[in-house]
């Protein structure tokens, strides 16, 4: 029972992670197609346009709506949280300035914040449903 209960908790906060992610994403992605200033870009391609495109991977994933074993949600996950730890170096070093929330912290924090936590969720998700076949 303890191991299904695991299951269902890490699969929820998973979706909720997720959801919040891709709300937020997708109103930053939408002021970067109208102003065309606000995410920093990667070979001419907003990176809000590739984390946005990383959540909708996670998403099919967990809907299982794809028989893929988990491949896209941690092709999803890893390539956001790559991309994620390069803009926080990248801001820390004064190279780049990611977007910021209203209070001033750097959204790539939060993004890598983000992704690290869907990493580990879906790990203990993953891990939960081999110990026990529920």
């Amino acid at each position: 029972m303890g191991q299904k209960l695991i299951f269902i908790t890490s699969s929820a906060l998973i979706w909720i992670v997720a959801l919040f992610g891709i709300n937020s994403t997708y109103r930053l992605a939408s002021k970067e197609f109208s102003t065309g200033d606000i995410c920093p870009k990667i070979i001419g391609i907003p990176v809000c346009y590739i984390i946005l495109t990383c959540l909708i991977f996670i998403l099919i994933s967990q809907s299982q709506l794809l028989n893929e074993k988990n491949r896209l949600y941690f092709i999803g996950a890893g390539v956001a949280a790559l991309f994620a730890s390069i803009g926080s170096f990248a801001q820390l070093m004064g190279w780049l300035e990611c977007p910021k929330t209203e209070g001033g912290i750097p959204m790539c924090f939060l993004s890598l914040g983000m992704f690290s936590s869907l990493l580990v969720l879906k790990f203990i998700e993953v891990r939960s449903s081999s110990i026990k076949s529920l």
